[in-house]
């Protein structure tokens, strides 16, 4: 009987090792190549999102400091408008409320708060005073809910300089009060939208921060 000992198939140590240890090295270097693919898709998407991130992040401060950091109902920031419902701002007879005008002129504080900072004020190109009209049915019916609109966010923004009046005198041109039309899908119509339109040189520096990753 042939008692071979079964260690004679095992293969020496030393070349074991060594397949192991290039292995690891092609793993390092395959983890590494993806680390760098990843970090490449990142630093420009990151480069695009933090001048806007900035941005908005102003805006909310901005809202926080008048009206406080927990949620009010009825008031919501989005990237780069402040809605409203219309409800807390006009009474049931078509009229500017108490509450309404002390909400106004929380809004008034926040855009001269964004006017007098040189920097915010630079990245500032408009500052849309909206509201929708539905968009369905005969011109005529359309056209007296465009009107109605139209007035109504006129109203609106004359409130707005009146409460602060620095706003109207020094920075009128900023402010535009537009009456559009609502998305087909329904919604929107009793919303106030103080929507800010950032400027050119927001978007420059984006390109400027691009710039570095085109080359």
């Amino acid at each position: 009987m042939n008692n071979r000992s079964p260690w004679k198939y095992v293969p020496p140590a030393g070349p074991v090792l060594s397949l192991l240890l290039i292995g690891l090295v092609l793993l390092s270097a395959l983890l590494y190549y993806r680390a760098v693919k990843i970090q490449r898709y990142l630093e420009p998407a990151l480069a695009i999102s933090q001048p806007r991130n900035e941005f908005s992040k102003n805006i909310t401060g901005g809202v926080q400091r008048e009206f406080g950091e927990k949620p009010i109902n009825g008031i919501v920031v989005k990237t780069s408008s402040i809605l409203v419902q219309q409800s807390l701002i006009f009474s049931a007879n078509g009229t500017v409320s108490p509450s309404g005008r002390i909400i106004i002129k929380k809004l008034a504080r926040i855009f001269v708060s964004f006017m007098r900072n040189d920097h915010m004020r630079s990245e500032i190109n408009l500052v849309l005073v909206e509201a929708r009209f539905p968009p369905l049915g005969t011109p005529k019916s359309i056209n007296k809910a465009r009107v109605k609109v139209q007035n109504l966010v006129g109203r609106v923004q004359d409130a707005l300089f009146q409460a602060e009046p620095e706003l109207g005198n020094i920075y009128g041109p900023y402010f535009v009060a537009a009456a559009q039309p609502a998305p087909l899908h329904g919604g929107g119509s009793d919303v106030l939208e103080f929507r800010i339109i950032s400027s050119e040189l927001l978007h420059i520096e984006v390109l400027q921060k691009l710039m570095k990753y085109a080359f």
